[in-house]
């Protein structure tokens, strides 16, 4: 077993079972972004008492075979739109972070309603003159 299937392996367990420690940390949304012919795993990282937990996400650049092993293990692929989420009752919307990948930003939002998934919105980079 080479590191990154082992790293995968131990990942894979804590996000497909929701990890818990002490309800302290929660593995929450998770999801597979193809940017560019790139591919990334997308984790959301809860940490501290449920309610005022803080929320991170942590974003790995994987190998597409790592994707399609992820993916067909149930991970879901992440949603990329040009627009921010709109809030609805019932629907909670927050800015988590930002990257930058190929030319765009992309804003990751944690879009909680019955589901908790992660949505990327793309942006494009101005250019800069001078």
């Amino acid at each position: 077993m080479n590191q990154e299937q082992f790293n995968y392996n131990n990942l894979l367990k804590a996000s497909v079972e929701n990890a818990t420690l002490g309800n302290m940390f929660r593995i929450g949304a998770r999801c597979i972004a193809e940017i560019g012919g790139r591919f990334f795993l997308l984790v959301e990282v809860e940490i501290g008492p449920e309610g005022s937990e803080m929320e991170q996400v942590v974003i790995f650049r994987i190998s597409a075979a790592l994707a399609a092993a992820l993916l067909s293990a149930g991970v879901s692929r992440c949603q990329i739109v040009n627009t921010i989420p709109t809030p609805m009752p019932g629907t909670e919307v927050n800015l988590i972070c930002g990257f930058v990948e190929g030319g765009n930003i992309f804003l990751v939002f944690d879009v909680e309603n019955s589901t908790d998934e992660l949505v990327l919105v793309r942006v494009p980079l101005c250019a800069i003159v001078g």
